[in-house]
């Protein structure tokens, strides 16, 4: 008699976890009657193999690029196709509306920071992605948590 063997599939994402709580650890307190706005993360879901289709449709694939700002980059975001060197350069007050032409292209980037990019244009780049790609309800509650410590 043969055994079937199955496989199971894990992933680790302690990186992911580490990098979240840093970004949420830069968020500064906020009075109580404002509430703060953070991008949503949809983890993947392992596919039961037997319910795998092949691909229909090639899906266009975008990177949402972050640099810190300098001689080579003057704009803290690029906008690129997948493979592509050339992108289009934005900051802060064009971002928006670009996303919003991407999404109704039905295409959606990947947040791709440079290690040498600040933290706070990566969180403005997910909080815009989180405007842009977001339902209205979403929420995300950050409160201070006392630890007791003195200044």
């Amino acid at each position: 008699m043969l055994r079937q063997k199955k496989s199971m599939w894990l992933f680790a994402f302690t990186d992911l976890a580490f990098l979240l709580l840093i970004s949420l650890s830069l968020i500064p307190s906020a009075p109580s009657d404002i509430s703060l706005r953070f991008a949503e993360m949809n983890l993947p879901v392992v596919p039961d193999s037997r319910s795998l289709q092949p691909m229909r449709e090639q899906q266009e694939s975008w990177e949402l690029q972050i640099f810190a700002v300098g001689a080579e980059h003057p704009f803290p975001f690029r906008l690129v196709r997948t493979g592509e060197k050339e992108g289009l350069s934005l900051n802060e007050g064009n971002l928006i509306p670009a996303l919003e032409r991407l999404r109704d292209s039905r295409a959606r980037p990947v947040l791709l920071p440079e290690k040498t990019s600040l933290s706070q244009d990566l969180l403005f780049a997910a909080a815009a992605m989180a405007k842009v790609w977001s339902a209205a309800d979403s929420r995300s509650i950050v409160r201070p948590v006392d630890t007791g410590a003195t200044e």
